[in-house]
């Protein structure tokens, strides 16, 4: 569970608060859903042999009609496309192997679905076997959802104050070094960030809370600073992903196989952390040393433009030649710029921006770069994300301005995270869902992280709604806040209605309990539901 700290543009957009309010449109979900079912038969960035990849080779379940990377059949003047699902067959042809299953897509019934090729000559003659493909055909979106049971900016506040009277808030309320009975404290940039910027939110929102809150979240910036390297070493500034503490690395297997290593993007969290403490203190010693983070991102910038997934700590040298997708740290440049007039960064943003079109982007490759999943051990697109894919297009979204290809991109994104990740499954219809979706989750929709872990998480939900919101606000898209609003709509059915607690992980037996909080996974969600509030309140 890594990238789960809001960008540091959308911070500022939060903090200011979003000019340019509009009404809200009304949502006619007899409407909307038929857009919805008239957009799931567009396939989603389909690939093309020697042209565009096939990012969908581990997929296996969809919303939207897909394309498969089945073989041409020498001698075949035509394919024959059988479905099977739940006892029905279905069947069209076409002169592509590669065609999509839009002809039938809709009438497919929700479940698991075999997908059989068939070649023909011209004489219809059947060549050689059949190409065959599994997956599951997952519930459209079809409103409405049940509605959150209390106002979005009320459930943000109250999560917040959960977490700062929690343990984990708790574990900073003394300087020095972190509360080992909080585990997670273990991941320094991530946590430790999360749990100042929460406190600078509560800070600034709840007079009452003020003074307590800035004090935890300095003592937890102070944190970061008196563990980060200091100035002219390999990472300067860089404060570790990983803190070993308390014989954690006995506890811990991600801890042992990382001893010595950092994720080179995570100094990130930290300098949006430092930068949100200095909006309020003022205090030049948290500026000085977000901008240091940001010049040492500027100095280890490859010539291509990209940065490494992990380095080694001591050295900052590359552990192997996986490229991390940069959109944080372009983010971070963005913001120095555009809140503070910090200038300097503009051709490695430039740089940074092509690299990510032209590897990234171009390839539809949102393979996951978590701290606790070892990426040596995967191939391209077999641990798909909507985490780097939401980041990507929280940059193009934030960035100064957007270009036409941006808004596009930024849809189709979008919608992938959808199709990928999201389970749409109406409380209100008890029987919709015939995917058993994960067992204990209790309420819905909702949406699993990555590949490897297909559990609800709930910066997951927050992470899809927000790629919704952008789209929503770029193009008024009711469909777009439509789909948004349910899954923010499930965040508050999800957290404790008497503690005010968000849990991270919903189908936990012990969801409200604070040892399974994930400190930066709360915080993302108490900014998506700061920016459903400012859309809807």
């Amino acid at each position: 569970m890594k990238r789960y700290l809001l960008s540091a543009v959308a911070l500022c957009l939060i903090a200011a608060g979003c000019t340019g309010k509009k009404a809200v449109p009304e949502l006619n979900y007899e409407a909307l859903n038929a857009q919805a079912l008239q957009e799931y038969l567009q396939p989603i960035r389909a690939g093309v042999r020697g042209q565009t990849p096939f990012w969908n080779g581990y997929a296996t379940k969809y919303i939207y009609a897909p394309v498969f990377d089945f073989d041409d059949v020498e001698g075949a003047a035509k394919y024959q496309y059988t479905i099977l699902a739940r006892g029905q067959k279905f069947v069209f042809k076409d002169e592509n192997p590669r065609a999509a299953l839009s002809p039938v897509w809709n009438q497919i019934p929700v479940g698991p679905v075999e997908l059989r090729l068939t070649a023909m000559d011209a004489a219809g003659k059947i060549l050689g076997q059949d190409q065959t493909r599994t997956f599951e055909k997952d519930n459209p979106f079809c409103g409405p959802y049940d509605p959150a049971p209390r106002g979005y900016r009320e459930a943000a506040i109250s999560a917040a104050k959960a977490l700062h009277d929690s343990p984990i808030g708790q574990s900073w309320a003394k300087p020095g070094k972190p509360d080992t009975t909080y585990f997670y404290n273990c991941y320094a940039c991530k946590i430790w960030s999360g749990i100042a910027q929460t406190e600078c939110f509560l800070a600034r929102e709840v007079p009452e809370y003020h003074d307590a809150a800035l004090k935890i979240a300095r003592n937890a910036c102070d944190g970061l600073i008196s563990f980060a390297q200091p100035a002219g070493a390999p990472l300067a500034f860089f404060p570790p992903t990983y803190y070993y503490g308390d014989n954690w690395e006995a506890k811990s297997s991600v801890l042992r196989f990382n001893k010595g290593k950092t994720m080179f993007l995570e100094a990130t969290y930290a300098a949006n952390a430092l930068l949100d403490l200095y909006d309020l203190t003022k205090e030049q010693k948290y500026f000085d040393h977000a901008v240091g983070i940001a010049k040492t991102y500027q100095r280890l910038q490859a010539e291509d433009g990209s940065w490494p997934v992990k380095v080694i700590w001591e050295t900052a040298e590359p552990v192997n030649n996986a490229r991390c997708l940069p959109a944080d740290i372009l983010m971070l440049a963005n913001r120095l710029k555009a809140q503070y007039g910090v200038s300097g960064f503009e051709e490695m943003v430039e740089k940074g921006d092509k690299w990510m079109w032209d590897n990234t982007i171009s390839e539809f490759n949102f393979d996951g770069q978590f701290e606790d999943v070892p990426i040596e051990d995967k191939v391209p697109y077999q641990n798909l994300t909507h985490c780097t894919a939401g980041d990507c297009l929280e940059y193009l979204m934030t960035k100064p301005a957007q270009s036409e290809r941006d808004v596009q991109v930024c849809t189709e994104i979008a919608r992938w995270t959808e199709d990928q990740f999201t389970r749409w499954h109406s409380a209100i219809e008890k029987d919709a869902d015939a995917l058993s979706a994960t067992e204990g989750v209790f309420t819905s929709p909702f949406v699993f992280e990555q590949y490897s872990w297909k559990n609800p998480v709930d910066a997951s939900i927050a992470k899809v709604a927000n790629n919704w919101m952008h789209v929503y606000r770029k193009t008024g898209d009711p469909l777009a806040l439509a789909k948004a609003k349910a899954l923010v709509d499930t965040l508050i059915k999800l957290q404790d209605p008497e503690t005010g607690t968000m849990p991270t992980i919903p189908d936990s037996e012990t969801l409200y309990s604070p040892d399974d909080i994930w400190a930066n996974c709360a915080y993302y969600s108490i900014c998506t539901l700061m920016r459903m509030a400012d859309i809807y309140e």
